[in-house]
């Protein structure tokens, strides 16, 4: 496997020469027409914002991909089944890669997998989407692959500089789904290195008010659907990693939850709602003082009644020996399971000890929590769960006692 993708790096590395002639291509035609080009997705909600409430409308996606990428798209009928769209080599191998790997990410909570099934033809009819996808994926290889850092990361320049300026466009019309997913998947690229700023927590103002102005609940549907709880999940962490609320109260949500549910990927939303309001309270005004503790009990016992009807995927199983700081590995047969049972547990730490310790009898009760998730942590699971464990795993290493099992947790 790491031969196969090897060789088509190689590939792309080939191309160095055109890649770096379209960069300077794109940015001399920025200058040309005295335009600031956008450097992120920031730049271009705050130029829009004013103009959001017009973006009610739904239009059809956007047409076919440029023909520097492919040709314009073909209708599905007898007598044109020998028409094909193209792309370059560089664009299949990053679709492919796509489906494979950030695609999953975005599918945690998504049994229907809409990101990997719907997202990948939708981008072959949408240049603004191929872009933002490809964008996504090389900065991902860039990431993963640090050998080969700087081909892949200039691959994930190019594409994000060109999807910037197609989101521009399809802002400047009436709403359509594309540059919802686009704008999400723009996001996710982004995330890496500024979750932590104001500017980040902005590009969520954005996001919020295209979510609002197209009405944009749990209770939609498809893609919308989707892009909504991978939102939810985004903005968790990035008020996780600020401590403090989030934008988009949960109260607004329009959740809608079936007693007796059994779907893993719908009880992980599920928990990201209840983390969600936990979090609004935590790091809401009254965080730090007594005023809170009535609330934060009715969440403690709203996390039991919901632990307790669980289907037994739910339930980590120990493997193994428990190594010298303690810990050991779970498994769990679901996925989706093991990331809300995770985010179950950081639910408790945050209740317990955030932002000040609320009862010294917690104490144990922390412990415990911290050892869990370290537990699921270490063990064997997917990268869809461990990207967005990062920052729980913050509280658990926190907390958790010794200096040794804090280290632990800090190098996974």
């Amino acid at each position: 496997m790491r031969n196969g993708s090897a060789w088509r790096i190689n590939g792309l590395v080939s191309e160095q020469d055109q890649i770096e002639h379209e960069t300077h291509n794109y940015q001399d035609e920025s200058s040309n027409s005295n335009i600031e080009a956008p450097s992120s997705t920031l730049d271009i909600f705050r130029s829009h914002l004013d103009g959001l409430d017009q973006l009610m409308e739904i239009t059809p996606p956007e047409a076919g991909l440029s023909t520097a990428t492919t040709s314009p798209p073909t209708t599905t009928n007898s007598s044109s089944l020998t028409e094909q769209k193209t792309i370059s080599s560089e664009g299949a191998f990053l679709l492919q890669t796509y489906v494979k790997t950030v695609a999953t990410w975005m599918d945690l909570f998504d049994h229907s997998s809409t990101y990997q099934l719907k997202i990948p033809p939708l981008a072959l009819a949408s240049p603004l989407l191929f872009h933002c996808v490809c964008a996504f994926t090389a900065n991902h290889l860039a990431l993963s692959n640090k050998s080969l850092n700087a081909s892949w990361k200039l691959v994930a320049v190019r594409h994000y500089g060109q999807a910037l300026r197609l989101l521009i466009d399809a802002l400047e019309i009436p709403f359509c789904e594309t540059a919802m997913t686009s704008s999400m998947l723009l996001l996710s690229y982004e995330i890496h290195g500024a979750i932590k700023s104001e500017d980040y927590r902005r590009h969520f103002l954005g996001l919020t008010m295209l979510i609002k102005s197209h009405g944009i609940t749990a209770r939609s549907t498809g893609t919308d659907r989707a892009n909504f709880w991978i939102y939810c999940r985004h903005e968790i962490a990035v008020a996780l990693a600020n401590e403090r609320p989030l934008i988009l109260n949960p109260e607004e949500w329009a959740v809608s939850w079936q007693e007796g549910e059994g779907r893993e990927d719908v009880l992980g939303n599920q928990m990201m709602w209840f983390l969600a309001r936990i979090i609004n309270v935590v790091f809401g005004p009254d965080g730090a003082t007594d005023a809170s503790r009535p609330a934060r009990e009715v969440f403690l016992q709203e996390l039991e009644t919901w632990r307790a009807s669980l289907s037994p995927c739910f339930i980590g199983i120990p493997y193994g020996d428990a190594d010298e700081d303690g810990f050991r590995k779970i498994y769990f047969t679901v996925t989706a399971a093991a990331a809300a049972a995770f985010w179950f547990h950081i639910a408790h730490i945050l209740l317990y000890t955030e932002p000040i310790l609320q009862d010294k009898d917690y104490i144990p009760l922390i412990q415990d929590q911290a050892m869990k998730i370290t537990n699921i942590t270490i063990s064997d699971f997917p990268a869809a769960l461990k990207v967005f464990s990062t920052h729980g795993l913050y509280y658990a290493a926190k907390h958790i006692k010794t200096i040794s099992q804090k280290a632990r947790v800090w190098n996974r």
